[in-house]
């Protein structure tokens, strides 16, 4: 079976409050980063100002002030999550320390992918692969758009005033089907193959999304990386599921709560989300005692046609396995208890919808100015005098709506607190109660993953390396992706071989002052 290393990159969201105000959140995440340094067992890292720990992980301040945690590089997906969890933990221990040191201040970090103010981010996906790159879109768009039917955190359309649930928030954010940037323009498809891995590929995924569910992660990283298994062999799993429309395509599936909607397929015939990630599912079956299969394929089919079995009984029968349809029933929960009607908040949402484009609002220009867009003289007067006569067929009044707007950060509060590490989170108090299925068989020793890297393959080497070196002030040590090193000692571990075994050190090159990752 071929070895294959696999990785994610989560991205967290740090917030703080003082005396009932936002606390200063460039100060919060600054001392976050140096109590990793100094508290951590760590090796500054030589391509920025992050930390590569003893377990072989990376953690940094990325772009747009958050703290991001880069796992070692595994070779299944159950390490994968294994060191997801290991690093929810490392981070949440960082952000205990600062509010041992700052009592003052209400300190929360949370696994959400979007802040409902016009920003996005969320967690990355890296596969190591051997395949032409150009070969790899046509296999790979329609298995990134329907399987966020499991790999959905769930959610509310952030481009929207109202309370439209949706599978995956960050589809929102999502313009192109295919495009290298990661910040502007970002695509279904990343063509970014940034060499971290001498003579290999690296597939990177942006489009994935911060999961508190263990059967989530595990399919996302299990299922794509059998996919660019069999599309690095020429098997071809998305021949037979090319998408007419991938944006309309994933347009659709963050909408449908039901599961139910068909999506165009190229060259005529109509498919569900559901019905597409079964053909590559029968793929990968079919494909199972082949040598370029990874060992862990049978694992990850089991789990993927369970998942996939539950959806088609509909989003409760994965209540606790999956995120979205946990957020569902919640959400449904919450609005019964507030007194709103569930079924009519598609009707309000587009109501809401029609008043943004009337009065050209925007989530990121603050609340929205209800009463100004119902007043007779705005450009929406026409609109609403025809809406009010619906709403009276209809027996409905703008109370209610008034009364969506008003709820609508406390629905918003309520997806945060889902997400929160730590004993304040509510997904943490339910998998406290034993209220969850989404545990994964495999996935356990959190404690030891924190402190101790996988035991194959560079991740080993770094993170046994960093352990004896992390003390040693004196020599000035760096560490990247690729390399150890010390210019003090002029001594250089090359570990540009993902699957190496063996320190191979060499000398420091003379004159050089540092190299990059």
């Amino acid at each position: 079976m071929a070895a294959r290393v696999l990785g994610v990159e989560i991205e967290y969201a740090i917030d703080g409050v003082q005396d009932g105000m936002p606390a200063d959140r460039q100060m919060i995440l600054r001392r976050l980063m140096e109590l990793a340094h100094s508290r951590l067992v760590s090796v500054p890292d030589g391509a920025s100002t992050g930390a590569f720990l003893e377990n072989g992980a990376l953690l940094s301040l990325d772009t747009g002030l958050h703290i991001e945690y880069s796992t070692p590089e595994c070779q299944n997906p159950h390490d994968v999550c294994r060191y997801v969890e290991a690093g929810n933990k490392t981070v949440l221990g960082l952000i205990e320390m600062f509010a041992a040191e700052h009592p003052e201040i209400e300190t929360n970090c949370y696994r959400v992918n979007v802040d409902y103010q016009g920003s996005s981010w969320g967690a990355h996906e890296s596969y190591q692969h051997d395949a032409p790159p150009e070969s790899l879109p046509e296999q790979l768009i329609a298995h990134i758009v329907s399987r966020i039917v499991y790999t959905g955190a769930g959610g509310f359309s952030p481009d929207k005033a109202g309370l439209k649930m949706t599978l995956s928030p960050r589809a929102a954010f999502i313009e192109k089907v295919i495009s290298p940037d990661s910040v502007e323009g970002r695509a279904i498809y990343h063509e970014k193959n940034e060499p971290l891995c001498h003579g290999h590929n690296r597939l990177h995924i942006l489009f994935g999304e911060s999961l508190c569910s263990q059967a989530g992660n595990f399919l996302k990283v299990g299922a794509t990386a059998i996919i660019v298994a069999m599309a690095e062999a020429g098997v071809g799993p998305g021949a037979e599921v090319q998408l007419d429309s991938p944006l309309d395509a994933l347009r659709t599936v963050a909408a449908d709560l039901t599961l139910a909607r068909t999506l165009k397929m190229r060259g005529g015939g109509r498919m569900t989300a559901v019905e597409i990630q079964r053909v590559y599912l029968r793929k990968a079956e079919e494909n199972l005692d082949r040598s370029f299969m990874p060992a862990f394929a049978p694992a990850v089919c089991v789990e993927w046609r369970r998942v996939l079995d539950a959806l088609d009984e509909g989003p409760e029968a994965a209540v606790g396995i999956l995120d979205w349809p946990t957020k569902l029933v919640l959400y449904r929960r919450h609005a019964k208890n507030r007194g709103l009607v569930w079924e009519r908040l598609p009707f309000w949402s587009a109501v809401l919808e029609r008043l943004c484009t009337v009065i050209q609002w925007h989530p990121a220009d603050g609340a929205f100015p209800l009463e100004r867009a119902l007043n007779a003289e705005t450009p929406g007067s026409i609109f609403v005098g025809r809406m009010g006569e619906l709403l009276r067929r209809r027996g409905l009044e703008w109370d209610e709506l008034r009364k969506v707007v008003a709820l609508r950060p406390e629905f918003l509060a309520l997806e945060f607190r889902l997400s929160q590490l730590g004993a304040k989170g509510i997904w943490s108090a339910l998998a406290a109660s034993s209220a969850l299925r989404h545990e994964v068989k495999g996935v356990e020793n959190i404690e030891f993953a924190m402190h101790n890297p996988p035991s194959r393959g560079r991740a080993k080497l770094r993170g046994a390396v960093v352990k004896r070196i992390a003390g040693d002030r004196r020599g000035q040590w760096s560490c990247t992706w690729q390399r150890i090193y010390s210019p003090k000692y002029a001594r250089l571990l090359d570990l540009s071989d993902p699957f190496a075994e063996e320190e191979a050190w060499s000398d420091f090159p003379a004159g050089e002052p540092g190299l990059g990752s």
